[in-house]
């Protein structure tokens, strides 16, 4: 059994769902020369902003809007994917919800449990585990788990304690210490507990994970710039005092210099001090690089405000990248759910015939730029089978929320009008 190192995944949740030490201040990095009150101080006032959420749900929504296609003959099985879950959710809107849970992490598992004797569901149920979870894992040599030991909370004697549930090829138990509080059997052969890796590999993190850290490198740069603000955006007063009287003794009016005491000088000295902007100017310099990299590995391909600034090349190549990795993710996906149909057919003594297939290709662009190419190309002359086929894309990009059957009803107009088309030409 492999001891594991959660951290990593700890952290990557933690920027998720905007907790732990993204809430306490407990990421905050205390700089030299900055006493503790002055650190509590700024750690409760301290701001996060999730990136990594809103990423994540963007790229699932891409993914949804292609939603896997499947035939499942067997009644027994269409019933367990209108009711996959214990909340009673559909297959597609748990995975809609496993989706963004795995993009954030690159990994994620995934329990396919069988309700006990009694219960009304008597077919399989789905969980999503979280990797940070696991406490001790082994592989067998295809990589697929063989044991894992998870870490949970179950009550016990009325309060909520610590315990860990195990899964083996041939069996299961809850356990608190030495002691046994649950335990089973089942004859599946395999472990219950499915990996998802968009690598393919256990462990392993996926390419917004480092958004985690970026996040965690701008919530301190964030909290630091608070620091200046509040400490030296307000100018300093200064009291003049003659030379034969400097310094003059204003124990009880201020004890520290700061924007609400005053700094005492020589007749010449400035009635003002203003801070230089220039510290809180290297911050916002350096908060904007770092943004810049969390959109970058984030995929975001929103337009620029100036086209200008960006060729098109560029952008093209900003949404194949999109595409390339949806298309990776995907292909995970419809490689997990083939071995998840596999486990509930053994949970249930049958032998599925379900099969599914997941989206190939999901045609992320901008429609503007390609409505371009299309009236470029019909001003060269370009020849109607083109002219159709390209019709058909724009068709797909401008309606990819619709329902399939609304958007092929657009697409077969397309077919007619490139028929009536070629027999005015024929005529």
């Amino acid at each position: 059994m492999i001891t594991f190192d959660s951290s990593r995944y700890q952290l990557i949740a933690n920027a998720l769902n905007s907790a732990g030490g993204f809430a306490d201040g407990s990421y905050l990095v205390q700089y030299p020369r900055e006493s503790a009150d002055k650190f509590q101080r700024r750690k409760d006032v301290a701001w996060y902003h999730n990136a990594l959420r809103p990423a994540c749900q963007r790229f699932a929504g891409y993914l949804a809007k292609r939603p896997p296609q499947r035939s499942i003959p067997q009644p027994a099985l269409a019933e367990f994917a209108d009711r996959c879950n214990w909340q009673d959710d559909s297959l597609d809107v748990f995975w809609s919800g496993f989706m963004l849970e795995a993009k954030a992490r690159g990994a994620l598992l995934l329990l396919v449990d069988m309700p006990k004797t009694g219960d009304p569901r008597t077919w399989p149920v789905l969980t999503a585990l979280e990797p940070e979870r696991i406490a001790r894992y082994s592989l067998t040599h295809r990589g697929e788990l063989a044991e894992v030991v998870l870490t949970d909370t179950m009550e016990i004697d009325g309060t909520q304690q610590t315990v860990e549930r195990s899964y083996t090829q041939t069996d299961w138990s809850v356990t608190q210490g030495d002691d046994i509080i649950e335990q089973g059997g089942h004859a599946l052969g395999v472990c219950p507990v499915l990996v998802f890796s968009e690598s393919g590999h256990f462990p392993d993190y996926g390419e917004f994970a480092n958004i985690a850290d970026l996040s965690k490198r701008l919530y301190n740069l964030r909290s630091e710039l608070d620091e200046i603000l509040r400490s030296q955006t307000f100018s300093l007063l200064t009291y003049k005092v003659p030379a034969e009287h400097f310094p003059i003794d204003l124990s009880g009016v201020a004890q520290t210099i700061g924007t609400n005491n005053l700094l005492q000088t020589y007749p010449e000295g400035a009635d003002f001090i203003a801070p230089p902007e220039g510290p809180a100017r290297v911050y916002l310099d350096v908060i904007q690089e770092v943004t810049a990299l969390i959109r970058q590995t984030a995929l975001i391909v929103d337009l620029p405000d100036n086209r200008a600034n960006e060729s098109g090349v560029a952008l093209q190549l900003r949404f194949q990248s999109l595409n390339a990795s949806l298309v990776h993710f995907a292909r995970r996906m419809e490689d997990l759910e083939r071995r998840m149909w596999s486990v509930v057919g053994l949970w249930l003594g049958i032998e599925p015939k379900t099969t599914v297939t997941w989206g190939k290709d999901f045609s992320i662009a901008d429609l503007a730029t390609e409505i371009e190419v299309a009236q470029n190309m019909n001003a060269l002359g370009a020849p109607p089978s083109y002219q159709a086929t390209k019709l058909r894309q724009l068709i797909q990009l401008d309606l990819a929320g619709l329902p399939d059957e609304q958007v092929q009803e657009a697409l077969k107009g397309v077919d007619e009008m490139a028929q009536e088309s070629a027999a005015g030409t024929g005529a």
